[in-house]
């Protein structure tokens, strides 16, 4: 990756934190007549037009099946829209597309793929699974990205994480500079929850504003009551002006306030899209998350009733 030599402390939590921000990168704003050559923090960054296109294809083929939809009173919000609520048992191409047809490069090992979301009664589901062999792996996975980029309020969804070691289940706010918002400044702006799969009694919870910290040391492990895999628990980000504040059941787990930390998102600088996934970690940051392991086969994340709320309508 391009900006390693950025990240100190290899095998802390921080140094795992910086690599994720250098790596997760989509070439989506990448306009037709550049050269998919964007520079974060100093360092250029550089795409294949296959990938540029990919992603492109993806969000067009969403809105399509949008426009072509029978439900025509489901219309796109804008982001300074009032709140909407998706029970996640279809998937509702107005809001939502599918990551389709790219890899994440170092450290996920897997590449993004629509038909790796799947919807029932029961909710959505995003699986995990080895499309080749164990001698030449192919790990496919399913990410599902918002149309819109939202504001200030409250995001919450029903989850259940992968108890899988060396696997991450997120559910996350995300802007970067090939997923720029309308009023977005280009940089990257994210505020996370993840689950590592080799101790789903944990929450993860991490954020950035402009690209900083650059190091990610504000990622910090919030202890739960429960283990998180082996039921659904609603988890929610109220994100404000003043501060962060993330909810485990309706219950306040964490704050951040702005008076003492410069790394909260605004969205004067970005509005932020809504994102959930579930992918394959490196063995090389096995430290983090636990050693993925080929040969247990697929591994799925699940997720039901997503919600966002203006602060006005926020009932956290």
């Amino acid at each position: 990756m391009p900006y390693h030599s950025t990240c100190h402390a290899k095998r802390s939590i921080l140094y795992l934190s910086c690599i994720l921000l250098a790596s997760y990168h989509s070439p989506l704003q990448a306009k037709p007549n550049d050269k998919s050559d964007i520079k974060i923090r100093g360092k250029s960054m550089k795409f294949s037009q296959q990938q540029v296109s990919a992603q492109r294809i993806a969000k067009e083929d969403s809105l399509q099946k949008a426009s072509s939809s029978t439900k025509k009173s489901s219309k796109r919000k804008s982001a300074k829209s009032s709140g909407f609520i998706d029970p996640l048992t279809l998937f509702d191409y107005s809001h939502w597309w599918a990551s389709d047809g790219w890899h994440n490069g170092f450290p996920f090992v897997n590449r993004w793929q629509a038909d790796a979301i799947s919807h029932s009664s029961e909710g959505m589901q995003l699986t995990l699974s080895n499309h080749g062999s164990l001698a030449a792996p192919d790990w496919v996975s399913g990410e599902l990205r918002s149309h819109e980029y939202r504001g200030y309020g409250c995001y919450e969804v029903n989850m259940k994480p992968a108890a899988r070691a060396g696997v991450v289940s997120s559910f996350f706010l995300f802007a970067s500079p090939y997923d720029v918002a309308s009023n977005g400044n280009g940089l990257h702006h994210e505020i996370d929850i993840e689950f590592l799969g080799d101790n789903t009694n944990f929450m993860q919870i991490n954020f950035w504003r402009n690209g900083e910290p650059a190091a990610g040391e504000n990622a910090l492990l919030i202890p739960l009551q429960f283990d998180a895999a082996l039921d659904f628990h609603r988890y929610g980000i109220r994100w404000s002006a003043g501060k962060i504040q993330w909810y485990v059941d309706g219950l306040l787990v964490h704050q951040v306030n702005a008076s003492e930390n410069a790394y909260i998102p605004t969205t004067s600088e970005s509005t932020l899209m809504a994102m959930m996934n579930i992918w394959a970690t490196h063995e090389d940051i096995s430290t983090w998350a636990g050693e993925f392991d080929p040969e247990l086969g697929s591994s799925h994340s699940e997720y039901k009733d997503f919600s966002y709320q203006t602060l006005k309508q926020c009932q956290l």
